[in-house]
């Protein structure tokens, strides 16, 4: 049976800036929240489980208390990292035994509290799919790029010829981890100037997409049925044309987006067609007025469009928390 006081548990890490903008509006509006950053466990966290025939209960501690698990009513999934296992385990065998078992606690924890989240890690990890997210973005009825992947260098090639242009892009996040830190793959155009570099498309399968014109970018930030909609002027900029990352997410000008109605409902059905609580959606206008669907993040951020055109993304997300709605 749950407690008769609502908690909201943010789980995440340190360095989060979207995590820290939802902290500052709970704390705004006084609303009771731990916030458990994965790295601290298990050195600086405990979690205790106990499974008995009337459920489970237990506590978290993140050294600024016990929370009782019964008094966890919603979950903010908000890009936790690995657990950190003892710098004292020197063995290297016994440590990474360490960092499995922590892992495998944490998401069999995951799997088995019962409350409302933002989003279900299960749901996350299966929206990541950018097969998935064509296919559903089509089925509620949004326009999407015509898209092929291969390992097939000739189909590859075929293709790119059909296409005015053609874009490539990562099948995942495209996120690669050197040991000196991160570098993302951003959506390049392919160029004659790749045409020899086909025959290595057979080395691992490859996402490419017809080149849709643009206006300006378009993120569609929506956290259950609050929708905004925000204009990203990538077109300012050579650097930013094809993929606006390249030019920093402070560089270029943004602005509110006046959705149309049947775009926002498109968008509502896609995040719940997906089982997610929220979604950041990459859209595309085209100088004809066309919303074109590129990909969704379903854990993307936001804080820095709340920090740029001041519309109140925390607040909407908070609201989600304490209503446990869609």
């Amino acid at each position: 049976m749950k407690s008769d006081t609502r908690m909201i548990l943010i789980v995440t890490n340190r360095g989060d800036l979207t995590a820290d903008f939802g902290v500052l509006e709970m704390q705004r509006r006084g609303i009771p929240y731990t916030r458990f950053n994965t790295e601290d466990y298990p050195q600086r966290t405990t979690i205790t489980a106990r499974f008995r025939s009337s459920g489970l209960d237990g506590c978290i501690n993140t050294g600024k208390g016990k929370v009782p698990l019964d008094q966890v009513d919603s979950v903010w999934f908000r890009r936790p990292v690995a657990p950190v296992p003892s710098p004292e385990i020197e063995d290297s065998t016994a440590r990474q035994f360490c960092h499995t078992e922590s892992l495998a606690f944490l998401e069999a924890l995951w799997r088995t509290l019962d409350c409302f989240w933002v989003s279900k890690p299960d749901s996350i990890r299966a929206a990541e799919s950018k097969l998935l997210q064509l296919s559903v973005a089509s089925e509620v009825g949004l326009s999407i790029p015509r898209t092929l992947v291969t390992s097939d260098a000739n189909e590859a090639r075929l293709f790119s010829e059909d296409c005015s242009e053609t874009v490539y892009k990562p099948l995942r996040q495209g996120r690669i981890q050197h040991p000196d830190g991160t570098s993302l793959i951003f959506t390049s155009v392919v160029t004659s100037a790749h045409t020899a570099e086909f025959e290595k498309v057979r080395y691992a399968p490859c996402l490419f997409q017809e080149r849709v014109p643009k206006a300006v970018d378009i993120r569609v930030t929506a956290f259950g049925t609050d929708v905004f909609a925000t204009e990203i002027h990538s077109q300012v900029d050579a650097e930013s044309a094809v993929d606006w990352r390249r030019a920093g997410s402070l560089a270029l000008p943004y602005h509110p987006h006046p959705l149309p109605d049947e775009i926002e409902r498109m968008c509502v059905q896609l995040v719940e067609r997906l089982d997610l609580s929220f979604g950041a959606i990459d859209m595309i206008l085209t100088p004809q007025g066309e919303h074109v669907f590129l990909e969704i993040n379903p854990n993307g951020q936001w804080a820095w469009i709340e920090q740029r055109t001041g519309v109140p993304m925390s607040r909407s997300l908070v609201d989600l928390l304490l209503e446990g709605r869609r």
